[in-house]
């Protein structure tokens, strides 16, 4: 006597049901007998891998990486998929969901072990004949027998031997035993929504049938349409929180690059003051000793230095009598006296007294320096 079961069909291997098995009344030759266990341990290994896939399928919907499934084995993670996964572990500050990005990395070597296994058994197994619409369990037994050189009525005495499934969905895998004149068989639920012992249980009234898969079909798409809802919004959020967190990020490297390029124009300029010396010499920025070269004074502060010269692009400074309320200029002094006429700067005074220019030679020695241009008349 024969038992139906359940297998897993190539494509997907989530479609694995409960066993539905016929078992046989007489396992004569011990060839049928280990295949028979071996479907049965297919069965087995199905169910655990369905279990274990359903919970794999739920981790991944609660971590938002369901993008991470192949099109072509939507079971597993490729090696791409999983450096990308690493990747957001190491990048995830919530403990919570960096916990679960790591669970779903160890679930898939589990799961890769259990379709190992589910592949291997199923190997040892003929290859099954996949029903279609209006085929019937009977109707494809007869037809392997006869192929097999058994006339009508020998066929139908040996499947008088067997328990046959009355009632096939497409979609099932009807595998045939066949061996030195021995015939068994054995149904798994392959790629059909229905595994063959819910089917056998069911109102054998096709148009009842119908309408309560209609109906299941109906909610389970409602659930998942109200799943998708909410990871729709949960996903919006994400990129908001995103999108404020990248313009906050921006804003702080356009700050940061502000900052910067001030500090290498200060660092790159000399920070001067041109004044006329007596006036200078009173607000205490310098000291015009009676002997040797003027210096700075009491007040010689950074606040002082309002004017600047970005090394960088230009090395004069041009000295306007009129600027400083001057009928001519007579002398500069350049203070601190440090800075020495004809190496480290050159002064020229117009012709018409009503101008001075100031080159700089030695442009490294001004960098980020202060000096006083003080004019007399």
């Amino acid at each position: 006597m024969a038992c139906d079961g359940r297998g897993l069909p190539t494509w997907f291997l989530v479609m694995a049901s409960l066993p539905a098995v016929f078992v046989a009344c007489k396992r004569e030759d011990p060839q049928i007998r280990a295949l028979t266990e071996k479907a049965s341990q297919a069965d087995e290994a199905a169910q655990q891998l369905r279990q274990a896939w359903s919970g794999q399928f739920r981790r991944l919907g609660l971590a938002g990486v369901r993008d991470l499934q192949s099109e072509a084995d939507p079971l597993l993670l490729t090696e791409d998929q999983k450096k990308v996964l690493e990747a957001r572990v190491h990048a995830e500050k919530d403990n919570s969901r960096r916990g679960l990005l790591r669970e779903i990395l160890d679930k898939d070597a589990e799961l890769r072990a259990l379709n190992d296994r589910l592949v291997d058994l199923k190997s040892a197994l003929p290859a099954p004949e996949i029903a279609r619409p209006n085929d019937s369990h009977y109707g494809l037994a007869l037809r392997f027998l006869k192929s097999h050189g058994h006339s009508d009525s020998e066929a139908r005495k040996a499947l008088s031997r067997v328990i046959i499934s009355e009632r096939l969905a497409p979609g099932f895998e009807v595998y045939h035993f066949y061996v030195n004149g021995n015939y068994d068989t054995w149904v798994s639920q392959g790629t059909a929504s229905i595994s063959p012992r819910s089917l056998a249980r069911q109102n054998p009234d096709p148009l009842v049938s119908q309408r309560d898969q209609a109906v299941a079909v109906g909610r389970r798409l409602q659930r998942e349409l109200r799943a998708l809802e909410s990871q729709k919004q949960s996903i919006e959020q994400e990129i908001a929180a995103i999108q404020v967190e990248r313009a906050l990020v921006m804003e702080g490297q356009a700050r940061l690059q502000s900052e910067n390029a001030q500090q290498l124009a200060r660092l790159s300029s000399l920070h001067y003051l041109v004044g006329v010396q007596d006036t200078l010499e009173k607000e205490g920025i310098i000291e015009v000793p009676l002997f040797g070269k003027d210096q700075s004074g009491r007040n010689w502060k950074d606040a002082a230095f309002t004017s600047n010269l970005d090394l960088r692009s230009g090395n004069t400074i041009l000295i306007r009598a009129q600027d400083l309320g001057l009928r001519q200029i007579s002398k500069v002094s350049v203070v601190p006296g440090s800075y020495t006429h004809g190496e480290h700067y050159r002064l020229t005074l117009g012709t018409d007294r009503q101008t001075a220019t100031v080159e700089l030679l030695t442009l490294s020695r001004f960098k980020n320096d202060k000096v006083v241009f003080a004019v007399a008349e």
